[in-house]
């Protein structure tokens, strides 16, 4: 794929601070027309400073291309408008919700008689119309934040840059804001390159996911991958992985022979990238061996004996606490699937399919 078919191709990008050198380090991150990418990463691994560089609001160092012009040789300004970004703070004007959103427009030289209805829009579609008059210095947290959503994607970007754009939301509103984005940035084949701590925003948004830690791109995968398949053990743990369990691994004649805490061993049938010091295990992994399960036990499934610790009742899925030794196990198993065998202190059996485990 030619550079004039990304929205945005970053190549050996460093952003350095006062403080710090690389707080920001991306060797290779490309994104195409309509594609929507989430960022994931802990506090300070410089998801906000990735996206104030593609804004070109932060100096930096390399080849950046936007919309397929080299930005070193490129009119920044019209570059830059050509893209939206959503702070995370909620930055606007004393004046009225509609001129703020207005000013969008203006800035960009739309014509005056499309202005009123493009904001009108843009307002009602993110339920803030009835505030077009109030001032936006009388506005709620949330009635702030909707807005300056509203300026975000107003001029119908080619690539909007959304940091944060749950925070400050009702809770019962988030999902709806965030469906409404993504319909508003397919509508528009737009690309969006969003970060979000709340992980529901992400999973209900995008399908690519980038994983920062310490400014660098650890992981550029499906969602899926990065969750179930996390690069490493702190993105493990940040993605939620259910079960992290201490490890070795040996090499045997048919495999691989994994020692997981507790005694359990396995044999894995495929490939293992040694050193690893961990096996990740997503709760749903797992399924009762039970003679009333619906699920019986296969020939190659790991077996793992403990006590019920906590049964918890979710919508359609039970999630069980299991001690096994000094470690506690989490499966999640659905409701059609659930024995009436299983209660508090009570041994159980759980099983998994060894290619299931995941290791770093």
């Amino acid at each position: 794929m030619s550079m004039n078919e990304y929205v945005l191709n970053m190549r050996q990008v460093s952003v350095d601070s006062k403080r710090c050198k690389n707080i920001l380090s991306i060797e290779n991150f490309a994104v195409r027309p309509g594609e929507l990418v989430a960022v994931l990463g802990p506090n300070g691994a410089g998801k906000s400073t990735l996206l104030r560089t593609i804004n070109l609001l932060q100096p930096y160092r390399g080849e950046m291309q936007l919309f397929g012009q080299d930005v070193r040789n490129a009119n920044k300004t019209l570059l830059r408008r050509r893209s939206a970004l959503v702070f995370q703070e909620t930055l606007l004007l004393d004046d009225s919700v509609f001129n703020n959103v207005a000013k969008v427009l203006k800035f960009r030289g739309t014509p005056t008689h499309k202005i009123q209805q493009k904001v009108h829009t843009a307002l009602a579609t993110f339920g803030c119309e009835h505030l077009a008059n109030r001032s936006a210095r009388s506005l709620s947290g949330g009635e702030a934040k909707r807005v300056c959503i509203a300026c975000g994607l107003v001029a119908d970007s080619e690539l909007l840059l959304l940091d944060e754009p749950s925070a400050s939301l009702d809770v019962g509103i988030r999902a709806q804001i965030i469906e409404k984005i993504r319909q508003w940035a397919e509508a528009r084949q737009s690309a969006v390159i969003l970060v979000s701590h709340n992980f529901t925003d992400i999973l209900h948004f995008a399908d690519r996911a980038i994983a920062l830690f310490n400014g660098c791109i650890v992981q550029d995968d499906r969602l899926e991958m990065l969750i179930r398949r996390p690069a490493n053990e702190q993105l493990a743990r940040l993605v939620g992985m259910d079960n992290i369990i201490p490890c070795q691994v040996e090499r045997g004649s048919g495999g691989y022979f994994i020692n997981l805490a507790n005694s359990i061993k396995f044999l894995y049938p495929g490939e293992v990238k040694t050193p690893i010091t961990a096996c990740c295990l997503s709760g749903d992994a797992f399924y009762l061996d039970d003679a009333s399960s619906s699920e019986q036990h296969q020939p190659w499934s790991v077996i793992i004996e403990g006590l019920v610790e906590r049964v918890l009742h979710g919508i359609g899925t039970y999630t069980i606490r299991v001690k096994v030794g000094e470690q506690t196990l989490i499966a999640r198993i659905p409701r059609s699937h659930m024995s009436n065998n299983v209660h508090r202190h009570k041994p159980i059996k759980l099983a998994f399919n060894p290619t299931d485990a995941h290791f770093v």
